[in-house]
C-alpha cells in the first residue's frame, strides 16, 4: 500500500495501522519501549520514508527525548524542520495533553512523518489520520513522563480517592475526542464553587468525573456521594453537613423527593440549611455536583423535577459519552482494568491478543464502563499465562449480533477479517511454511507474502518449535 492510495484503500490501512499502534501501546514493557515499537509499526503499515517523535517535556535536566524509524535523516537540521530530499512531503502534528487547570491542550512534542511528495487531497488524509495516531502517543508518551518523574515529596499527601487507584492515570485513558472535551470541561470547573451537572448513561463515568473535580478542585476536603435513587431523603440531609468545606456528590438527583429539592434548591441560593426537625438553618459551604442519567427536562415539564433547581444546576452542565461513541477510550480502559485487577490479584498480564482485540474493539458495550471492567476481570481470571486471548472473553463478545459488528463492518472490512483468518489457518496448518500455504490457498508465494506482512502475521508463530500465541 503505497501513501497515495484511494480513499477506500487508505482508510483500511489506517485503521489498520491505528489498531497495530494501539496493540503495541498495551504491550506490558516500559513506556519508552513501546514508543520505539509504536514508530516501528507506523513505518511498517503507512509505508512512511521516516518518522519522528519528539518529547519536549521529559522532566530531566537539559534533556529532549528524540525517537526517528526509518532509512535517512529526517531533518537538514534540528533546528529547522524540513524534508531532506526536495521531492519528499513532511507533515508534523503536535502530541497533546490535557493540563489540570487550562481549558487548553499541553503540547508535549510533535510527531512527524516522511513521505514522497503528493498533491493536497492525499496529505490531508494522512495528516487526520496522523492527529488520530497522535492521541495514541500521547498516551504512552504521559506514561513516559510519569516513569520520568521522581514522586513528589509533600510534607502530606491527601487520602486516596475510593473506587480509583490515581486520578493522574485514569485520566490518560481519555483518547476519544470527546471524552477529552468531558475532561476539559472538568478541569474548567474545578477552578469554581458552582454547582455542577454531569448527565449521561448508567455506568457511562459520572461517578469517577465528579472524583475528578473533587481531585483537581478541593482535594484535602471532605467527599460524600449519595446515591439519590435508593437512600432515604435524609441521608442528603446529613451528608451535606458531612461534606463542610467540600464536595457533594448527588448520583441521580432526579430520585429525591420534592421536598428534598426545595430545601436543596434553597441551599443553593442561599447558602443555608436547617436540619431535619431544626428550626434554624445552618450556613454550609458545599459545593453540589450532581448527575443524572434521566431526561430532566420531561420531568421538569411533568412536575416531577423542580423547575428552579434544574436551572441552578444546568449551569455547568458537562455529558459524559457512552463507551460505545469514545472507541478510541475502549482498548485503553480494558488495558487499564487488566493491569489493576493483575495488581490487586498478583496475577501476570502481558497483552491482549489480536483476535480478542477485534472483539472488543468492535462489541457496543452497552452497560459501558463496568461492564468491560467485569469483563477483563473475567478474562484474567480464566487465562493461565497473562495473554488476554478471544474465548477468555464473555460470550456475548463472540456474536456478531451481540457485537452489533453485522451492521458496524464495511464490506471491505469484512473481506480483509475473512482473509486474515484464512491466512492464519493455513500457517497453522503448514507449521508456518509460507510456500505450502499458499499452495493450499492456490495463490502465488508473491500474493501471500503481501497478505501475510498487510495483515501482520507472523509466520514464525505458527513453526513446530514454538507454541502458538494465540
Amino acid at each position: 500500500m503505497t501513501a497515495f492510495a484511494s480513499g477506500e484503500d487508505f482508510s483500511q490501512v489506517s485503521l489498520f495501522s491505528l489498531r497495530a499502534l494501539l496493540e503495541e501501546s498495551m504491550r506490558r514493557v516500559p513506556a519508552r519501549e513501546r514508543l520505539d515499537a509504536m514508530l516501528d509499526r507506523l513505518v511498517e503499515t503507512m509505508a512512511y520514508h521516516k518518522v519522528s517523535l519528539e518529547l519536549l517535556d521529559v522532566p530531566l535536566p537539559t534533556v529532549r527525548l528524540s525517537l526517528s524509524r526509518g532509512p535517512k535523516a529526517l531533518f537538514a537540521s534540528p533546528d529547522s524542520p524540513k524534508p531532506a530530499s526536495a521531492h519528499l512531503s513532511l507533515i508534523c502534528v503536535p502530541i497533546a495533553a490535557h493540563g489540570q487547570r487550562t481549558d487548553e491542550p499541553t503540547s508535549l512534542g510533535t510527531l512527524c512523518a516522511e513521505m514522497p511528495e503528493a498533491p493536497p487531497v492525499f496529505l490531508e488524509r494522512h495528516r487526520d489520520f496522523l492527529l488520530t495516531a497522535a492521541a495514541v502517543f500521547a498516551v504512552t508518551a504521559s506514561r513516559l513522563l510519569l516513569e520520568k518523574t521522581p514522586p513528589p515529596q509533600a510534607e502530606h499527601a491527601p487520602a486516596p480517592l475510593s473506587e480509583n487507584h490515581s486520578t493522574q492515570e485514569q485520566r490518560m485513558v481519555a483518547v476519544s475526542k470527546n471524552m477529552r472535551q468531558a475532561h476539559r470541561q472538568i478541569e474548567r470547573a474545578a477552578q469554581s464553587s458552582s454547582p455542577v451537572l454531569l448527565r449521561g448513561e448508567e455506568g457511562a463515568g459520572k461517578g469517577y468525573l465528579a472524583r475528578t473535580l473533587h481531585a483537581l478542585g478541593k482535594p484535602e476536603r471532605p467527599f460524600q456521594r449519595v446515591a439519590c435513587a435508593s437512600e432515604p431523603p435524609e441521608a442528603a440531609y446529613q451528608a451535606l453537613f458531612l461534606a463542610q468545606g467540600g464536595d457533594l456528590f448527588l448520583e441521580d438527583v432526579d430520585g429525591l423527593p420534592i421536598e428534598v429539592q426545595h430545601a436543596l434548591l434553597r441551599f443553593l441560593k442561599e447558602g443555608t440549611i436547617a436540619r431535619p426537625g431544626a428550626d434554624t438553618p445552618v450556613a454550609l459551604n458545599v459545593r453540589i455536583i450532581a448527575a443524572s442519567r434521566a431526561n430532566l427536562e420531561d420531568l421538569v415539564e411533568s412536575g416531577a423535577f423542580v423547575k428552579d433547581l434544574y436551572r441552578a444546576l444546568s449551569a455547568q452542565t458537562i455529558s459524559v459519552p457512552p463507551l460505545r461513541d469514545r472507541t478510541g477510550d475502549i482498548l485503553p480502559l480494558a488495558e487499564y482494568f487488566l493491569t489493576r485487577y493483575a495488581q490487586t490479584k498478583g496475577a501476570p498480564f502481558k497483552r491482549i491478543s489480536t483476535p480478542a482485540i477485534d472483539l472488543i474493539s468492535q462489541y457496543h458495550w452497552p452497560d459501558n464502563v463496568p461492564e468491560l471492567r467485569s469483563s477483563m476481570e473475567r478474562a484474567l481470571d480464566q487465562s493461565e499465562d497473562g495473554v488476554i486471548r478471544a474465548y477468555h472473553l464473555p460470550p456475548s463478545l463472540q456474536t456478531a449480533e451481540s457485537s452489533h459488528t453485522e451492521s458496524t463492518l464495511s464490506f471491505g472490512e469484512a473481506v480483509d477479517q475473512f482473509e486474515k483468518e484464512l491466512l492464519i489457518e493455513a500457517l497453522k496448518k503448514n507449521k508456518g511454511n509460507m510456500f505450502q500455504a499458499a499452495k493450499e490457498l492456490r495463490e502465488s508465494y508473491r500474493v501471500v507474502n503481501y497478505k501475510v506482512k498487510k495483515h501482520a502475521i507472523d509466520p514464525k508463530r505458527f513453526t513446530s518449535g514454538k507454541k502458538n500465541g494465540r
